[in-house]
């Protein structure tokens, strides 16, 4: 009554076609990214692929990123008023206006709150944007103002 049932010879190309292309897909019994080890570097089944590999900054000439995001956005909320954290970008035209503007605000009260609100935003950008982005955007474009 069940005859056994014979596949097509076009089947078993098929199959042998894509174990070419895809040896690592088909030959594994189990194709779920958190069961693979090779994914999260030979840790336990359970565990997530590791976040290092995602953080890792693409750079134009393939050297790591000169300034560190982390270091320009403590600069911009501790000391920006006096324009530090663009003299450590390598800004040093707008350095020297937020230095000027902070100097002069000590007599005038405008150019003091300027720079300050300049530095507050600027260190909110530096702080909540991502190393890839940030390199994008101050090192790589040079982008002056906020």
């Amino acid at each position: 009554m069940n005859a056994p049932v014979s596949r097509p010879e076009s089947c078993k190309v098929a199959n042998i076609n894509l174990l070419k292309f895809y040896p690592q897909v088909v030959s594994k019994s189990s194709s779920q990214w958190w069961q693979d080890e090779e994914n999260n570097g030979g840790g336990s089944p359970n565990q997530a692929p590791s976040a290092s590999i995602s953080n890792s900054v693409t750079t134009l000439d393939g050297r790591p990123p000169e300034k560190n995001r982390l270091t320009a956005g403590i600069l911009a909320l501790l000391v920006g008023g006096f324009g530090v954290h663009k003299f450590y970008l390598g800004y040093n035209n707008q350095g020297i206006i937020l230095l000027l503007m902070s100097t002069v605000g000590m007599i005038l009260v405008f150019p003091l709150f300027a720079s300050a609100i300049i530095a507050l935003s600027e260190a909110i950008i530096y702080l909540t944007t991502s190393d890839q982005k940030f390199y994008d955007t101050y090192e790589a474009n040079q982008k002056l103002w906020f």
